[in-house]
């Protein structure tokens, strides 16, 4: 911002119009703060919810959005993540990081209706616990509480992960094990397409299941 009025000064000095530097000058700023906006301001992703999530590395990658260390097992992910959930519990939308943009988040934040039933501990174990695992998909909650449809799963073009063609039958991609419909229904949330574009994004992403090694040269 003090650069962006250094040049406006340095222009008007020069003898360009004020009144059309000011208006770029204030463009500016307005598309910086939007990129902050966009950028930092992400879904709070509910307690209940984190208990879906059977996949290491999506955990991480919710750490690493959070600005939470992301090293650790599977249970001290699962942890981090529970409790930064449980700090943000009022709240639908959190800043994240950096420090400079978490005090802009003041002006901008969207509360939750008040009396939202918090999750309970043992209700929340409990459904860790009868989790379904990748061969299981259809039994599995969807994100953000949504019911499996088998119109949403027929209407699945493409992996929202791997972008493989998704199987003609079957809730799960055969490239890389992941659960079509609970990807494609996260997919559609802010958080969940900054977690799938750092997971499809990486050249080194491992699949979910080994591929057997068929033997010969090369």
């Amino acid at each position: 911002m003090l650069a962006d009025v250094a040049v406006a000064v340095l222009l008007v000095n020069y003898g360009l119009d004020p009144l059309l530097i000011s208006l770029f000058a204030i463009v500016f700023i307005v598309v910086y703060f939007y990129v902050l906006y966009k950028r930092y301001h992400v879904e709070v992703v509910p307690e209940s919810d984190i208990a879906l999530f059977d996949d290491p590395d999506d955990l991480r990658i919710l750490c690493r959005i959070y600005g939470l260390d992301d090293t650790g097992s599977e249970g001290a992910l699962r942890k981090r993540l529970v409790g930064f959930a449980r700090t943000n519990i009022s709240r639908a939308f959190a800043w994240v990081a950096p420090k400079a943009v978490l005090g802009l988040g003041l002006a901008f934040e969207v509360q939750l209706p008040e009396g939202r039933p918090a999750a309970k501990q043992e209700d929340l174990l409990g459904k860790m616990l009868t989790d379904a695992g990748p061969g299981q998909g259809s039994e599995k909650g969807l994100f953000g509480g949504e019911a499996r449809s088998s119109a949403r799963l027929s209407g699945i073009i493409s992996c929202p992960v791997c972008d493989t063609r998704a199987p003609r039958s079957g809730a799960t991609c055969t490239e890389c094990g992941a659960d079509l419909e609970f990807y494609a229904v996260l997919s559609e949330s802010k958080v969940g397409r900054r977690l799938l574009s750092a997971k499809s994004g990486s050249a080194r992403r491992k699949l979910r299941y080994d591929v057997p090694y068929l033997g010969g040269n090369g």
